[in-house]
Formats: C-alpha cells, structure tokens, sequence
C-alpha cells in the first residue's frame, strides 16, 4: 500500500515539473494561432477569395468577346471528266493550297438591362462570401474560446482531486499510526487505504481528460496533438450589455441575420432578372477575313479575298411556350420565401438570445453561490478531521463529508465553464465575439 502511495506522489512530482518546463499559452496566444493556422478559416478565405474574383464587369457581360481563328489546307486531286461529245479530258495531281485567317468582335449591346443587374448581382455574392466567411471566424472562435476554458476547468479539477489525494493520504497516516499503537482497526486503515487509491485512479483519469482537452485544442490550431502547454487557472467574466441592448444591434452585428438579408437581396436581382427576356436582344459584330486559294490548274492559278464585316443583329422572343411567366412567378415566390426565412431567422435569433442572457444572469449568480458554498465545506471538512483524529467521528462519517467537499468543488468549476461557454455563445450570437477578440 505504501508503495501506491509513493507512486502517486512522484507522478504528482513529475507533473508539477513537467508543467514547469512547459510554455505557458494565453487565450489571446490561442486565438491568434487559431485564426491563422484553422484549416477551416484558411477554407473559407478562399472561399471568398473565389466570389471577389467573380466579381467582375466581364462575368456580367458587358465585355465584347474576341476571337482569331486561322487555317491552312493543301488537296491533290485527279479530275476526269467526259462532255455530251463522248470527248473525255483527265487531269493528274492537281494540287489547291487555300489559306483563311480571321478575327472577330462580338459584343451585346443591350440585353434587357440583364449585365446590369448580374454586376449587382455579384456585388452581393462577393459581399455574402465575406459573411460566410465571418461566419466561419465566429464559429471557430467560440470554439476556441471554450476549449481553452474547458482544459482551465479540467486543470483546477485535476488540482482539487490531488488536494483529495492529500486528504485521503493525511487520514490513512493518521489511521496507521493508531493502528501501530492499537488504537484503531485494520478494518479502518484498510478502508483508508481503499479511499486513497480511489482519489487516486480518480486523479489518473483526470490526467487523462486534460490531456484529451488539449489536444482539442491543438488540432483547432492545427499544432501537433502531443504539444503541451501550461493554462491560467482562473476564469474571469466580461461585463456584457443588457437584454435590449443585445437585441436592438441583432441587425447590424448578427451574421446569421446579415447572411439571410443578403439571400433575400440576390432573390430580388434574380427575380429581377427573369424581365429580361422580355426586351430585345440587341449584338454588334465585325469580322475581317482573309482568304487565299493557289490552284496548279485551270486558268487561276491564285484568288484572295479580303476586308471586315460588320452589322447589328437583333432578336425578340414572341413566344416561348409561358416560361418566360413561369420563371417570373417562380422567382417571386422564391422571394417571397426569403423575406419569410429572414423574418424566421430574426425571431430565432432573439429567442436564443433572451434564454441564453437568462441562462448566463442565472449561471453567474451559481458561481457565487457555489464559491460560497466551496467555503463552507472546506471550513467543515477541517472541522471533521480534527474530530476525526480526536476520535470523535467516524470513518465513514469523514469520508462522506471529504465527498460532500469534492463535490462543492465540483459544482463550482461547473458552474464557472457553462458560465463562461454560455457568455461565449451569447457573444457569438449578438456579433459581439470579434469586438471582444
């Protein structure tokens, strides 16, 4: 037994000299790593790197296309022929050797006023692809932010379950120092040690959970998953706005809101643009073309032909079966739709907010509450062990009141994460967690 115990007070040891050795990373270290290194961040800015390059007065259209095309062909022919005389005529290997080259310009005019609104258009989808990639920002942020804390909760739980250790192994020196002089069974300095190796498979497992939280963290920075790191052990709370205060800047700082406004802005332009079918389509287009043919026969032996064309073409739909109708309608109901989804996402959006602020006031009030009530179970935990060695309680007695201490402890470092991940969240959802970083 008194091996198990040396054991777990070196590993307690070396991890006190490993956390020594170790860098030691803040939250703002951590953000800054994660934003440049998030493989998901890296996506999305590419994303939209993609949807600003579209952007462009060629993609809506209103550029000319320009084309040069060219060609050399060579043919030897045998030619016989026969007139209404019976007087047959035959001539060998006739060589033709023609050569064509051209350039041309076809540029659309007037299209129903449909470039003009595609660049418009792909305004907003350059600006949607800036708000996807916010969106990315603030999710991985979060989740950032809340793995830090979770490993800060797992790291003070790992402290309170060695100052277990240290309790149980108080009580077990204690009991076998009675049991040497006979003051005490070995039923009791058996139960001692059973307790003590159950703090300490406990604290064995915690290990377990802070090193599993960490490398949460590194594959969000995209650092090596054995990479250690040392973590503050506080948590500390921002002081946030009110209610109505979040809620009345919901449409200039949510991106969900943003992102829903913008759909229901490109349904517009896309309702817009099924009118343009309806107008004519004019086109001006110029050719130039050169032409030269070279024959071993006849009485020509070379032609060329050269010199631009170039006219104005137009054309009208008059019927194409309702579809023009059909498109129309269609689009209009697809609006219709996103001014629903935005009015939908905005009442969701408040909602959360609303039970996530009451959640957040209430959390904040249990981290005080179990703060306070951690005091009074370790002022009650000393009073039971001076009892204890005095003879005055009883084994069991002791061990529920160590337990009833662990769990204070517990609640407390509980309380003080889902307050911590629920200002997280609230942050996130208002638009505010950027501000804050």
């Amino acid at each position: 037994m008194r091996v198990i115990v040396i054991g777990v007070v070196l590993l307690f040891l070396q991890s006190v000299q490993t956390r020594s050795q170790t860098n030691v990373m803040t939250l703002e270290d951590a953000v800054t790593i994660g934003l440049n290194n998030n493989f998901s961040i890296r996506i999305s800015k590419n994303d939209n790197e993609i949807s600003k390059n579209n952007n462009t007065i060629g993609n809506a259209g209103f550029l000319p296309q320009i084309g040069v095309s060219g060609s050399e062909s060579k043919s030897v022919l045998t030619t016989k022929s026969t007139t209404t005389n019976g007087v047959v005529s035959k001539s060998n290997n006739n060589g033709t050797t023609m050569l064509s080259l051209g350039a041309s310009l076809d540029w659309k005019l007037f299209d129903g006023f449909k470039m003009f609104i595609q660049k418009d258009k792909l305004g907003l989808l350059q600006k949607q692809g800036e708000t996807s990639a916010r969106v990315t920002v603030e999710n991985i942020l979060s989740e950032i932010i809340v793995t830090y804390y979770s490993i800060i909760q797992n790291k003070n739980r790992l402290r309170v379950l060695q100052d277990a250790i240290d309790f149980s192994n108080r009580r077990r020196e204690l009991i076998m120092r009675k049991y040497q002089i006979g003051s005490a069974s070995e039923l009791a300095y058996l139960q001692s040690v059973i307790d003590l190796n159950a703090d300490s498979a406990a604290f064995l497992r915690q290990q377990v959970t802070l090193k599993n939280a960490k490398a949460g963290l590194n594959y969000l920075l995209v650092t090596e998953p054995t990479s250690d790191f040392e973590v503050s052990d506080t948590i500390t709370f921002l002081e946030l706005p009110d209610y109505k205060t979040l809620v009345s800047t919901l449409q200039g700082t949510n991106v969900q809101i943003e992102l829903a406004t913008q759909n229901s802005s490109i349904a517009e332009m896309n309702y817009r643009l099924t009118h343009s079918p309806k107008y004519p389509q004019i086109n001006f287009f110029t050719d130039y073309n050169f032409n030269r043919s070279k024959y071993d026969f006849g009485n020509t032996t070379l032609n060329k032909n050269y010199g631009p064309v170039f006219g104005l073409g137009i054309s009208y739909s008059i019927f194409d079966g309702f579809n023009r109708r059909r498109n129309s309608a269609n689009a209009l109901i697809q609006r219709e739709t996103t001014d629903i989804q935005l009015q939908q996402v905005t009442k969701e959006i408040e909602s959360q907010i609303f039970q996530l602020y009451n959640n957040y006031q209430n959390n904040l009030k249990l981290v005080k509450f179990e703060a306070e009530n951690v005091k009074m179970s370790k002022k009650n935990t000393f009073i039971a062990f001076e009892k204890y060695r005095l003879g005055e309680l009883s084994d069991i007695d002791l061990r529920q009141i160590q337990i009833m201490q662990l769990e204070a402890e517990n609640s407390r470092l509980l309380a003080q994460f889902q307050a911590k991940q629920t200002e997280t969240e609230l942050l996130r959802i208002s638009g505010k967690i950027l501000s804050n970083r």
